[in-house]
């Protein structure tokens, strides 16, 4: 088990962050216009709702993770496995939105920033 230090909690405060942004921002500027478009699916009536319920899904992952890699004597292979998965989700971004999506940056900082901790 590892302590919380103040790599955790800026891994934490940047997952928080981009959680706001995200539930905020992304959903203003994307979900909103992409709704207002029509229903992507109108074969399926509950499209825009449940389009709308996984943004915010994706949200409150990004806090509950935040949670867990701040929380107290968190085991260091769940900071890690945390840490990674940020990271990876960095990747994902640049893959299918070539450097096109700014989400990428903080998703890489806040997994640097877990393993850093982790490790500290």
């Amino acid at each position: 088990m590892i302590g919380t230090s103040i790599w955790l909690l800026l891994s934490a405060a940047v997952m928080v962050i981009t959680a706001i942004l995200h539930s905020t921002g992304g959903a203003n500027s994307v979900l909103g216009p992409m709704l207002e478009g029509g229903n992507p699916h109108p074969d399926m009536e509950i499209a825009p709702i449940l389009l709308r319920y996984l943004w915010h899904a994706l949200s409150a992952f990004m806090i509950l993770s935040a949670a867990a890699v701040a929380w107290p004597d968190t085991p260091r292979g769940l900071v890690v496995l945390i840490g990674l998965f940020w990271i990876a989700l960095g990747l994902a971004d640049i893959a299918t939105s070539h450097f096109k999506h700014p989400g990428w940056i903080p998703m890489a900082v806040a997994g640097i920033l877990a393993l850093i901790g982790a490790y500290r």
